[in-house]
């Protein structure tokens, strides 16, 4: 069974870009949902047009998914029965990017500005108007 949903995460590792066997790419992530010690961790996969916006997704950037979830169970390498969640989303977008693509305050290169005044004494001099 399945079920429609939207939740907000953080992408645990830097998306994977995959290709289908019919040729179509797709992405892979991992995303964190809540926070401290009650974080769950659920397997994405990314399809169509939003895949091109979740390749760029980078480790600890927060997203928005919408999909269809599913409990998956699968076998561990121990042998015992294992339990996660998966969605195959048809949306996923960026929500922001901490400390990431910030803009500069000031343009690289740029001096400040510095005039040259000649008072009626004659003596020229460099000031910076401090006001």
């Amino acid at each position: 069974m399945s079920i429609d949903c939207a939740f907000y995460g953080f992408i645990a590792a830097d998306a994977e870009q995959r290709t289908s066997q019919a040729g179509k790419p797709w992405v892979r992530l991992r995303v964190g949902v809540g926070k401290d010690d009650a974080v769950q961790w659920v397997q994405v996969a990314v399809f169509g047009k939003a895949a091109e916006k979740a390749a760029e997704l980078k480790k600890a950037d927060r997203c928005y998914i919408e999909g269809t979830i599913k409990l998956d169970t699968w076998q561990g390498a121990d042998g015992n029965e294992r339990h996660g969640l998966s969605v195959a989303a048809f949306r996923c977008e960026p929500t922001h990017r901490i400390g990431r693509n910030k803009p500069d305050r000031k343009p690289k290169n740029s001096a400040p500005a510095r005039t040259s005044t000649t008072p009626s004494n004659g003596v020229a001099f460099d000031d910076e108007i401090p006001f």
